[in-house]
């Protein structure tokens, strides 16, 4: 725990702006696939969350009303949002708390006033669909306390951009989302990589005409499957196991396609380490467009000793036409991957409140104020670093028992300081559920009744033992997903899950 200390800079009096990161995201009836690259900092000093009134204003109006320069009417309310958005921490948690409460393919309009008069609208893009009448409306407890969730398992202290699966349960049938979470039957390959500011090249549409499996851009991601150890294994389009014979794997349609196979569950380009193979046929010097035995593609690769997840790329062989492929695997592959089967450590729970006038420390208000001697100038004025005590009185997490040192993981997961205990986003309450005799569940559940078998924590309580609903329970794909190359001891678990077993050889 004390070679902990220093994982992260202080709390900065300002900063610049991020990398927007891209969110994945699944429907209102999906466990929830989204990225998290909210940092501590972000979360806890920004002049919105961590401002008395602009807090309780949040938490009392719809966005609209406060955002929307098409909706919104000039009031007091209005004006200190205005200015509490000078602060670039500001604008990434409205961000992330648009991502949360509003719907796949919403967007919510702002004025950002880091932009010149004229060109000030910019939007914020919806995705989980948690709390989605709050574009209208006053959000209510429930909602408030359900974003929260979301907001507190999207941070983390490295500012990794890591996907999660999120699960919880709703309960709110009055207001049309009472459906139970349920696990997406295909899981799409993620396009960016944790430490990377952008997606990979690959999944970028290409800028001019271009062939070939070699390029990187314009490729689709396909799929996730899962290898067994030291098999050879095969993935095609309609090409054969290998060349130049065989029965084929899958088929191509409307254009000659290619394939691109990467180890792990994100694409890859050309030159990556985690590039396994590209395939453009047979016969891959032909310029045949169409698909045909000879140009449609194969790739054959053995997994390695300990088996392993794979990634499936497919693209038009001609960056400029359109075509499908219909993928096919040897016998023993386990793909298209399900979401259960891609994200199967469980890390915790997160739950609280972070809204409201009385959410904040009484000593704890950041103000956007006017530089002195400057016309233009502004100063965000956050609470000194390091911070003993968190700056929220309402926010938890607890950690899944299969952690071996689940306190310090915790800690490390939720604090800028964490070998320290301090600047946390949140308090540390204790192991979700346990088995033993000393440790103390924190969550009445670990499975919710909503949905059998997707090992959602209910019935949360924080450190007082006061009860707390809505609670989201985070899976990662891999133990270490959030920790960072030089603390890899905090993510060792007591046993590994057994690999996917996701059914029978699919072709999709």
């Amino acid at each position: 725990m004390l070679a902990l200390t220093g994982c992260e800079p202080a709390l900065p009096d300002a900063t610049g702006v991020g990398p927007r990161a891209e969110e994945k995201l699944g429907t209102r009836e999906s466990d929830i696939r989204i990225a998290n690259s909210l940092t501590t900092q972000e979360l806890v000093v920004n002049a919105i969350a961590a401002n008395h009134d602009a807090n309780e204003a949040l938490a009392t109006s719809s966005l609209e009303s406060l955002f929307d320069p098409d909706v919104m009417i000039p009031s007091g309310e209005v004006a200190l949002m205005q200015n509490q958005l000078r602060d670039p921490f500001a604008q990434r948690f409205m961000a992330y708390l648009v991502g949360c409460a509003l719907g796949e393919g919403e967007t919510l309009e702002w004025l950002n006033p880091l932009q010149p008069s004229g060109s000030q609208r910019s939007e914020w893009a919806g995705s989980a669909g948690l709390c989605p009448w709050w574009r209208t409306e006053a959000p209510g407890d429930a909602c408030l306390k359900r974003v929260t969730a979301c907001l507190l398992a999207r941070n983390n202290s490295r500012g990794f951009r890591v996907e999660l699966s999120m699960r919880g349960e709703l309960h709110e049938p009055a207001l049309g989302i009472a459906e139970p979470f349920t696990l997406d039957a295909w899981t799409q390959p993620i396009d960016q990589l944790p430490t990377a500011t952008s997606p990979v090249s690959s999944s970028v549409p290409c800028a001019s005409r271009t062939s070939g499996a070699g390029r990187d851009c314009g490729w689709t991601m396909h799929s996730v499957g899962w290898c067994p150890a030291g098999q050879t294994i095969a993935v095609g389009a309609g090409g054969p196991p290998s060349c130049p014979s065989g029965t084929p794997l899958g088929s191509s349609s409307d254009a000659r396609m290619v394939l691109r196979v990467c180890r792990g569950i994100a694409g890859c380009d050309s030159a990556d380490a985690r590039h396994v193979a590209s395939s453009q046929g047979c016969s891959a010097g032909s310029t045949n467009p169409l698909p045909s035995p000879t140009t449609d593609p194969s790739v054959s690769f053995t997994c390695p000793s300990s088996g392993g997840y794979f990634t499936v790329m497919t693209a038009p062989w001609d960056s400029a036409a359109e075509g499908s492929a219909n993928v096919g695997f040897t016998a023993g592959v386990q793909a298209p991957l399900s979401e259960r089967a891609v994200y199967r450590i469980r890390e915790g729970a997160f739950y609280g409140n972070l809204f409201g006038r009385y959410a904040l420390r009484d000593d704890i208000n950041v103000t956007v104020t006017l530089a002195a001697g400057k016309r233009d100038g502004y100063v965000i004025n956050r609470p000194p670093s390091p911070q003993a005590e968190p700056i929220f009185k309402d926010l938890y997490a607890c950690y899944d028992p299969g952690w071996v040192s689940g306190l310090a993981y915790a800690t490390y997961r939720v604090c800028a300081l964490p070998g320290t205990h301090e600047d946390c986003a949140a308090r540390v309450t204790g192991p979700c559920w346990g088995s033993d005799t000393v440790a103390t569940n924190r969550c009445e559940m670990q499975d919710g009744p909503l949905l059998g078998g997707d090992g959602d924590f209910e019935k949360c309580r924080d450190g007082a033992n006061n009860p707390w609903a809505e609670p989201v329970t985070v899976y990662l794909n891999g133990a270490c997903d959030l920790v960072d190359a030089q603390h890899r001891d905090l993510c060792k678990r007591r046993s590994e899950p057994p690999p996917p077993q996701d059914g029978s050889t699919s072709k999709r």
